[in-house]
């Protein structure tokens, strides 16, 4: 008899996609593409205008790592609360800032709060967006530590989850968060895929 013991590799159960709003910021966001970087772990990043014009260049260095930039509006309001032309306002100032920065503007969407009805939804595909939700919030806006933001993502966990965090604002949990998510999901036999529409 064998007693030779292999390492196991978990069954592939499916993909996770990973986002990030409410950025760029100098703080977070380099050491969030620092840990993306060095898993190899695309990411999606849905962006203020307002923190693109305070931060281009960190825009420049998510867009030159290869992840998508989506557009989060220009100043993160409750957009169900405007007008039809607010809101396009919102998009299109964001969606200039953006442009501004990496030279193409962003085909995603994500509204604030996830403050979206059927109108929002008609404006923003009216202007070329696909609309994106998510299916997991780590709620690590709230500032809590990075054990209790892993433990809100892992715990939900399933395939083809679309998992919520920020790279801005009070995420201070998230950049320590991030590598055990990656490397606990990987060792539960998910792979870290591209957001994609077919």
């Amino acid at each position: 008899m064998n007693n030779n013991t292999r390492e196991q590799t978990p069954a592939r159960v499916g993909h996770l996609i990973i986002t990030f709003d409410d950025g760029p910021d100098g703080e977070y966001t380099p050491q969030i593409l620092e840990t993306l970087r060095h898993y190899g772990v695309p990411a999606v990043f849905f962006c203020i205008g307002e923190q693109v014009a305070r931060y281009p260049g960190v825009l420049r260095a998510i867009d030159a790592a290869g992840h998508t930039i989506g557009n989060h509006t220009m100043t993160h309001p409750h957009l169900t609360e405007l007008s039809d032309g607010e809101i396009r306002k919102q998009l299109t100032d964001a969606a200039n800032q953006i442009e501004a920065a990496i030279g193409k503007r962003p085909h995603l969407f994500r509204p604030p709060y996830g403050d979206m009805d059927d109108r929002v939804k008609r404006i923003a595909r009216e202007l070329g967006y696909e609309p994106v939700l998510w299916d997991i919030d780590s709620v690590d806006w709230s500032g809590i530590p990075g054990p209790t933001v892993a433990a809100n993502v892992l715990a939900h966990l399933k395939p083809g989850a679309i998992i919520l965090q920020h790279a801005g604002g009070h995420a201070q949990g998230t950049p320590a968060a991030l590598p055990y998510i990656i490397e606990v999901a990987v060792a539960m036999g998910y792979d870290w895929a591209p957001l994609s529409f077919k």
